[in-house]
């Protein structure tokens, strides 16, 4: 009996150390260097032929770590993130965040990208050609100090949730604004989603917008903002169409810009793509304003193509319309490319 009893205790024994073994087989801590830049070289045609030159818009330099299956780190410098007075090239930190991932919850703390249209960008599919709509038109920054949550309750819905400082990753610092922000995404089929965001911006005096010449009288609020998008997407097409509306901008009331953008990305070959998008952006005046304030005011139409040689690399001549103050509009040439490690 005690022999029994000892081959049993082995054989267990044995067969936890083979599960473990085979768990510590199974996942080892690892890490991957970020390396992705855009480039573009850009000339007007007709009356704008003088705007011409090349421009490199991204230039990410970072690691991400995942120390277990769940849990990882990622820190990511961009060194094309603004310009200086002179036009000198500016190095911010772009990303410095821990990321917890497992049953249905996303959460991720620290210098973060956010969910406000990074959905959007996916969609959208050229990100290296141009910004989303309310990047391009500065509605919200991309990432920001703060923590996100996103919890998957099933295949058909998740939501999430985001508690931020709201000046984005160039300006950090303590004030007395916080921006909260919630979003649903509703997948009523594989391929398609609805979403809705909002948010809520505290009204803080440090953090107003500076009023034109002359201009007083005006009532500060907090500013709120509004997303609407639907989107399609599968192996060969991609697109999506959005509102979005920003109210109270700069905490200034009644100060609102607002627009739709529509846009189709289709496979047309193997390595080859085409693309087209359409913008319309406008905004209202506060009773003291006497002039337009949003010189983002206006219509952009753009279709090109990509051509993807390699994984790592993209190439994109595209055609742009752009009608800023509906007065008269300028067309440009653009070549852009994406490189990706």
């Amino acid at each position: 009996m005690k022999k029994v009893s000892l081959i049993i205790f082995l054989t267990t024994l044995i067969g936890i150390n083979a599960s473990f073994a085979q768990d510590s087989l199974a996942f080892k801590p690892s890490g991957k260097v970020i390396a992705r830049s855009f480039f573009e070289y850009s000339t007007g045609l007709r009356e704008v032929y003088e705007e011409t030159g090349f421009d490199i818009t991204r230039a990410f330099l970072g690691y991400s770590y995942k120390f277990t299956p769940t849990l990882q780190g990622q820190v990511i410098i961009d060194g094309a993130a603004g310009k200086t007075s002179n036009d000198g090239l500016e190095v911010y930190l772009r990303n410095a965040f821990i990321n917890w991932n497992d049953k249905g919850f996303n959460i991720n703390v620290g210098q973060i990208g956010l969910m406000q249209f990074s959905i959007q960008e996916k969609y959208w599919m050229h990100r290296y050609v141009m910004k989303s709509f309310q990047d391009l038109n500065k509605m919200a920054s991309s990432v920001d100090l703060g923590i996100t949550a996103e919890y998957e309750f099933n295949r058909y819905i998740s939501a999430d949730l985001s508690l931020t400082n709201g000046e984005g990753y160039k300006k950090v610092k303590k004030n007395n604004s916080t921006r909260y922000a919630a979003g649903l995404s509703l997948h009523p089929t594989k391929n398609t989603i609805f979403r809705i965001y909002t948010d809520i911006y505290n009204e803080s005096e440090d953090m107003r917008d500076a009023l034109p010449s002359g201009v007083t009288g005006v009532d500060y609020k907090n500013q709120y903002t509004l997303s609407l998008f639907a989107g399609y997407q599968d192996k060969i097409i991609s697109g999506g169409v959005e509102y979005n509306r920003v109210y109270n901008k700069g905490f200034i009331e009644k100060k609102d810009y607002y627009g739709y953008s529509a846009y189709v990305s289709g496979k047309l070959a193997n390595k080859w793509r085409g693309f087209a998008r359409y913008d319309l952006m406008d905004s209202k005046n506060p009773t003291a304003f006497t002039s337009p304030w949003n010189s983002l005011d206006g219509q952009l139409m753009m279709i090109g193509l990509e051509f993807q040689p390699l994984k790592q690399l993209k190439i994109a001549p595209n055609f742009r319309n752009i009608n800023a103050d509906r007065a008269k509009a300028g067309q440009y040439l653009f070549i852009n490319i994406e490189f990706n490690l």
